[in-house]
C-alpha cells in the first residue's frame, strides 16, 4: 500500500512517534490527530501526497479530513 508507505516513513520523522524498537506509536498518533494536534498536521502537510489525501480545501483554507486519517489507523502497526 503505497499510500501507507508514504504515511509511516513521513511520521517516522517524528522521534515522539516512534518507539526504541522503530515501531509507530499507533496510540500517540491517533491520539494526536484527534485532537488537531499543530506537528501532526505540519508533518502531514509538509508531504504534497499526504497533503492531498488528508485535506480538503475550503474556501482557501485547508481542512483536515480526520475521518479519511483514521481510515488508515487500522494499518498502523498496533504496539
Amino acid at each position: 500500500m503505497k499510500l501507507y508507505d508514504t504515511l509511516e516513513k513521513q511520521l517516522e520523522k517524528e522521534n515522539n512517534f516512534v518507539t526504541d524498537n522503530g515501531e509507530l506509536k499507533k496510540w500517540v498518533i491517533i491520539n494526536k490527530a484527534q485532537n488537531f494536534d499543530a506537528g501532526l498536521i505540519e508533518l502531514l502537510l509538509n508531504n504534497k501526497e499526504l497533503k492531498e489525501k488528508f485535506f480538503v480545501e475550503v474556501k482557501g483554507t485547508l481542512v483536515f479530513n480526520q475521518n479519511l486519517f483514521f481510515f488508515l489507523r487500522k494499518n498502523i502497526p498496533k504496539i
